[in-house]
């Protein structure tokens, strides 16, 4: 298993939090995954997506590939069995993204007690901090790419999964093929230190 250093960063954010949340969408707000990155995402069956301005172009690729690859290694982790998914949804974030996120008045949604809000105009919704639009709008429906359902339901981490961590992304078998080289070569140096001293 090779992984890049962005999906690293997701594994051990799995790992670290699974243990104490029920929800991928949990470890996403406690981790701050998305938040680092000027991504937020509202999930639903028309996921309502959103890029922070001062970091991305309206019509920037770079967010949607992050998301794309977050949704495609969930799914990779659940078919080699490292995650396993649970049958319950725990909607515990409106927003993903954002650590804290409430209904306001007029289906508005308040962000982090005050820092923004997001409000809905006719069939997007604009994302405000201090009056003006700080995110970039967009959607993508659940169909063709399942956040809401994979990132909702609960979760539990395999020890495979939290043994790769602990291991710096080292397989069993890298880990034995070192140690087999360490060995190896401590029997070459003591070898060529016996050849010497004779």
């Amino acid at each position: 298993m090779t992984f890049k250093k962005s999906e690293k960063e997701i594994i051990k954010a799995i790992v670290k939090y699974g243990g104490e949340v029920k929800s991928l969408a949990e470890v996403i707000n406690k981790s701050h995954l998305l938040e680092k990155r000027g991504i937020a995402i509202i999930p639903d069956n028309i996921n309502r997506v959103f890029f922070k301005k001062s970091k991305y172009k309206e019509d920037d690729k770079e967010p949607w590939g992050f998301i794309c690859e977050f949704v495609s290694l969930i799914n990779y982790l659940i078919d080699n069995r490292l995650i396993v998914i649970i049958p319950f949804n725990e909607f515990t974030s409106l927003v993903l993204g954002k650590e804290k996120s409430e209904w306001g008045k007029h289906r508005t949604i308040i962000i982090n007690d005050g820092e923004g809000y997001i409000s809905p105009q006719n069939d997007y919704f604009d994302w405000f901090e201090n009056g003006e639009q700080a995110y970039w709008p967009g959607h993508c429906s659940e169909s063709l790419v399942s956040i809401s359902k994979t990132l909702n339901s609960w979760f539990t981490v395999s020890q495979e999964l939290k043994d790769l961590v602990k291991n710096n992304f080292k397989t069993a078998e890298e880990r034995r093929f070192s140690k087999q080289q360490w060995a190896t070569w401590i029997s070459i140096g003591v070898a060529i230190l016996i050849a010497l001293f004779k």
